[in-house]
Parts: structure tokens; C-alpha cells; sequence
């Protein structure tokens, strides 16, 4: 559906502070959809994807860091990576010898877990959804090979590398790519190869625990996989894939056929039917809950206001559309489980993504803070009514409900995220921040 359409729906008229705004919700929100975006029905989310942040309303408090003096065999300097998670122990790479090496500690404390790091050469790990750690180790402390890591971090049950550099894993077995990155094949963790494929440019994979293996290539391909059997569900080119807690979205980019479909995620699938097909429509960037679509083309240019339409991928009609005559048609953000919509006037208002609830209005930025203006920022995530923002020198946390900059703190490089944790990369340190 384009957003130049209405739903069937009920209406309902909010204040903006300048003019009106008409926000259409389709009625089958009520009832069924309220369990869809509840995503699981708990205040806890099942995961912390799509810019979901832990509780960060005041200023943090540091919960730990790791650096270049604490971390054995740190070597140049290059920055320290969280490459997976698994449960309450993340994977830690970092600098090493001719590679990286890799670490695996405790989320709360930066606990070392392992005995000593993995040097891996120029190989990579990963952890299975059942939590095994495996790496592929080339020119590294061992001899080479794709070994399984114990409790204590020592390489074990080794067996052929096949030229493996990047590791991912998908549910309890493990995507390898080779060298060139050409050869993509999956293993279980004793090592068999289940399936295997050759991609015509060099790919790197995703796995969302939702079911989704995602591979794209630097020619600008992208393929939804069957993890199974390693055939493609969905494959584009010159398009975006993102993936949501219920489905994804595939923005295609092909000059003058610009469009969003939508597909479901079912019983752990990408289904290859879409949900919806709309021309002339773009999904913002930015880590978010929900999609959030707005105009492109000939069409978007000649507009006078902004127009934006949130839609759940796994139905065929939107959630909610909102237009007005001082909506901006820059500069909106969407970010966790909120939106920052942008007036001409350059202030904002917070909508909630679920169900288009008016959270608060934020004034124009200060032109004396330019850290601190949306409009530059890259949205880190929200939880509750705080908005989180960062660039490379400054996080700024914004109060929605109040309107105003709750906390803010200095910083020296990029903002993360990990498991709904603020993570702050400096340097050859990095530094976990406290929810509080």
C-alpha cells in the first residue's frame, strides 16, 4: 500500500505544537496485531534487536572496559570488536600476532572465561545458538584447522579448514566462508559439510535467531537462505534487506521502479510470497522495531510535506500513516521502538512505532551544541522514554516524554550496541556502560 492511500480504520486528531496531524490506524489493530507487537506479550523483549536498549534513563555509571593493557598479546592499533554473544558471555576480537585474536568473557563484569585467547591468524569464531564456540585457525597459535573451544579456551576437536577466514554461526552449526569469500559452505560442529555454494562476488552472512540467513555480496546482492539446504528464499539486486522481529523488508533501488515489499517470518521462514508490494516508497535507515516508509522518486520531490506510513512486514496493510502540512520530509529518525519525526521548523515530536501514541515534542537544536542535534546524529536505540543518539564525539540520551537532553557524555570514537548494553569503542579500549 502507497502511503498516498488510506487504510480503513478509525481516525483520531493529535496535537503537533504546529498544526494538526492525522494519524490513521487500520482496525485490525485491535485484538489480533496487539499480540504480534507485543513480541512475546512480556515488558522483557525476547531479544534486543532493532535498537531495543536496556533502561539507560540517567547518566551511566561505567560497568567495565577492557584495553590494550589488560588484553594478552594486544598487538597495533586497531580496535577491540564484540563478534557474537551467547547467553550472559560475549565474544570478544581484538589484534594479535598476524590476525585477531578472540576472548570470551562475561557480559556483566568483563570476566575473562577462557584461560587465554584464541589466536586465530587470519581465521575467525563464532557461537552456535547452543552456545559452542568454534574457530578457524590460519597461521595461529595451533597448527590449521577449525577447532571446537573448550570451557577454558582450548582449541579442540580439530578438523580440516577448507580455507575458512569468516565464521558465523546459525542455529547449532556453523557458516564458513572462505579466503576469497567466494565459497560459502555450511558444517556441523564436528566438522561435515552439510551444504556448500559459490557466489559469483565476495559475501558475508548474518543470522537472525528468528530463522533468517542473510548473504550479500560487494556487487550488491542480496539472498535470503535456507539454512537447511543453502537455496535462496529471496534474491535481489540493487536492494536493502532488513530484518524485523516478524518479517523483513526489501527496498529495491532500481532507478524509476523503486519500491518495498514486505514478507513474513512463519515457523522460523522468510515466506517467499509477500505480505505487500508498494511502489514509490523507501524504509528509513536506522535501527528500529518497525519499518518506517516514506516517498522516493519524482513524486517525493514535488511534495510540500512529509508523509510516513509504519507497517508490521508480517501483514499486507499498514499500522499507521501520518501526514501534515509542517511535517519535514528530512531528517525523520526512527530508532528502537520510536520515531523522531522532524518539523520544517527543525524541532520534533516522539511517536511510539506499535500503535502511534504521542510521546513528546523536543524544541529546535541549539546551534551552540551540534553534537546534540538529531539531524547529524546515528540513532543508537531507545527503551522506555529515553532516546539514545550518538556520533563520534558525544552520546546525548533525550527524556521523550519531557522533551528535553536527560544525559549526555563525551566520547572519542563509535557508539554499539550489544544484548540492549551501550558499548563505546575508543581507541584500543573498550567501554561497556551500566543500565541503571
Amino acid at each position: 500500500m502507497s502511503a498516498r492511500t488510506s487504510p480503513a480504520g478509525h481516525l483520531r486528531r493529535l496535537p503537533f505544537g504546529i498544526g494538526t496531524v492525522t494519524i490513521i490506524l487500520i482496525a485490525v489493530m485491535v485484538g489480533s496485531v496487539g499480540a504480534v507487537l507485543a513480541f512475546g506479550g512480556s515488558d522483557e523483549p525476547a531479544t534486543f534487536d532493532n535498537g531495543r536498549l536496556r533502561p539507560y534513563p540517567g547518566e551511566p555509571a561505567v560497568a567495565w572496559s577492557v584495553s590494550s593493557d589488560n588484553l594478552p598479546g594486544y598487538r597495533s592499533d586497531a580496535g577491540i570488536d564484540v563478534v557474537d554473544s551467547w547467553q550472559d558471555r560475549w565474544l570478544l576480537s581484538y589484534p594479535s600476532g598476524l590476525g585477531r585474536a578472540f576472548l570470551l568473557v562475561k557480559r556483566t563484569s568483563g570476566e575473562h572465561l577462557w584461560s587465554q585467547p584464541v589466536v586465530v591468524g587470519l581465521g575467525g569464531c563464532a557461537i552456535t545458538d547452543d552456545g559452542r564456540v568454534g574457530c578457524a585457525i590460519k597461521l595461529g597459535g595451533v597448527p590449521d584447522g577449525f577447532y571446537l573451544i573448550d570451557d577454558d579456551g582450548t582449541p579442540t576437536d580439530a578438523s580440516s579448514l577448507d580455507d575458512t577466514a569468516q565464521v558465523v554461526g546459525v542455529g547449532r552449526d556453523f557458516l564458513r566462508i572462505d579466503q576469497a569469500g567466494y565459497r560459502v559452505a555450511m558444517h556441523d560442529a564436528g566438522g561435515r559439510e552439510i551444504w556448500s555454494r559459490t557466489f559469483a562476488a565476495a559475501a558475508k552472512a548474518s543470522w537472525r535467531h528468528e530463522g533468517v540467513l542473510t548473504i550479500q555480496t560487494v556487487d550488491g546482492a542480496r539472498f535470503i537462505v535456507n539454512p537447511t539446504t543453502g537455496r535462496d528464499r529471496l534474491a535481489c539486486t540493487q536492494c536493502t534487506i532488513t530484518v524485523f522481529a516478524t518479517g523483513i523488508t526489501v527496498q529495491y533501488n532500481e532507478s524509476g521502479r523503486e519500491r518495498v515489499a514486505t514478507h513474513a517470518i512463519e515457523n522460523g521462514a522468510v515466506d517467499e510470497r509477500p505480505t505487500s508490494q508498494s511502489p514509490s516508497l523507501r524504509v528509513l535507515a536506522g535501527p528500529s522495531t518497525l519499518p518506517v516508509l516514506t516517498g522516493t522518486g519524482v513524486g517525493q520531490i514535488d511534495a510540500t510535506q512529509g508523509r510516513y506510513e509504519i507497517r508490521d512486514p508480517a501483514q499486507s496493510g499498514a499500522l499507521w500513516q501520518i501526514t501534515d502540512s509542517e511535517l519535514s520530509k528530512a531528517n525523520t529518525r526512527p530508532c528502537g521502538e520510536q520515531v523522531a519525526l522532524a518539523l520544517k521548523d527543525r524541532s520534533r515530536v516522539f511517536y511510539r512505532l506499535a500503535d502511534g501514541k504521542r510521546l513528546g515534542t523536543l524544541g529546535p537544536p541549539a546551534l551552540d551544541n551540534p553534537d546534540a542535534n538529531i539531524d547529524q546524529l546515528s540513532c543508537v536505540g531507545s527503551s522506555e522514554s529515553t532516546l539514545v543518539f550518538a556520533n563520534n564525539n558525544q552520546i546525548t540520551a533525550y527524556d521523550t516524554t519531557h522533551g528535553d537532553i536527560a544525559w549526555s557524555r563525551s566520547v572519542i570514537g563509535p557508539t554499539t550496541v550489544t544484548d540492549g548494553f551501550i558499548v563505546v569503542h575508543e581507541g584500543t579500549s573498550m567501554t561497556v556502560l551500566a543500565p541503571n
